[in-house]
C-alpha cells in the first residue's frame, strides 16, 4: 500500500511539474513573439535612414516662402529641427535653427519614416521629380532622405491631383503632417 502511494505521488508530481513547465515555456514564447512583432512594426523603414528633411516651398511668394523640417533618426539621439528662414532658396544647405525635441515632433518624424513608399526608398537616383512642383506658382513639396553618405532629393507636386499611386498617397500624408506641425507650433 505504501509503495502504491509513493508511486502515485511520484507520477502525480512528475505530471504536475511537466504541465507547469510547458505552461511556463508557452507564455515565455508568446511574450517573446509579441515583443519581436512590436519592434518590427515600430521600425518599418528606419533601420538605414539617418535623416529626413521635408517641407513646402513656394517660389513666387512675398514673405515666408519655405518652411523645412529635419528629423535626425539617431536611436537615442533623435532631434527635430525647423528652418523658418527661407534658407532653402538661399544656400546649398538648409539652415536649421529652431529645435523641438519632444514626443509630438519625434512621433511625426517616425510616422513619416515608417510611411516612405518603396518607390522612394528603392530609387537609385539622387534627384527625382514627381509631377510639376511649383510650375504654376502653386508650391512644391521637398523631401530628402539621407542614408549614410547617400542623399536623395525628391521634388513633388503640391497639387496631389496631378500625382498617382504611392507618391500621391505619400504627398497627401506629408501635407497632413506639415499641417499638424503648423497648428501645433502656431505658424
Amino acid at each position: 500500500m505504501k509503495l502504491k502511494l509513493i508511486i502515485f505521488l511520484f507520477f502525480g508530481l512528475t505530471c504536475l511539474t511537466s504541465c507547469l513547465n510547458k505552461s511556463a515555456n508557452h507564455s515565455t514564447k508568446t511574450e517573446i513573439v509579441e515583443i519581436e512583432n512590436n519592434d518590427f512594426e515600430n521600425t518599418k523603414h528606419d533601420i538605414n535612414i539617418d535623416q529626413i528633411i521635408f517641407g513646402v516651398y513656394c517660389g513666387e511668394c512675398a514673405n515666408h516662402c519655405a518652411t523645412m523640417y529635419r528629423y535626425f533618426n539617431g536611436g537615442n539621439q533623435n532631434s527635430f529641427s525647423v528652418d523658418f528662414t527661407d534658407s532653402y532658396f538661399k544656400k546649398s544647405e538648409i539652415t536649421f535653427d529652431s529645435y523641438f525635441n519632444d514626443k509630438f515632433h519625434f512621433d511625426i518624424g517616425n510616422e513619416i519614416i515608417s510611411n516612405i513608399p518603396d518607390k522612394l526608398l528603392n530609387n537609385d537616383k539622387t534627384t527625382e521629380q514627381y509631377g510639376c512642383p511649383d510650375c504654376t506658382d502653386e508650391c512644391g513639396i521637398y523631401f530628402e532622405i539621407k542614408k549614410g553618405n547617400k542623399k536623395q532629393k525628391f521634388y513633388i507636386d503640391y497639387q496631389t491631383s496631378e500625382l498617382s499611386g504611392d507618391i500621391k498617397v505619400f504627398a497627401e500624408f506629408l501635407k497632413n503632417k506639415i499641417t499638424q506641425l503648423e497648428k501645433k507650433n502656431g505658424y
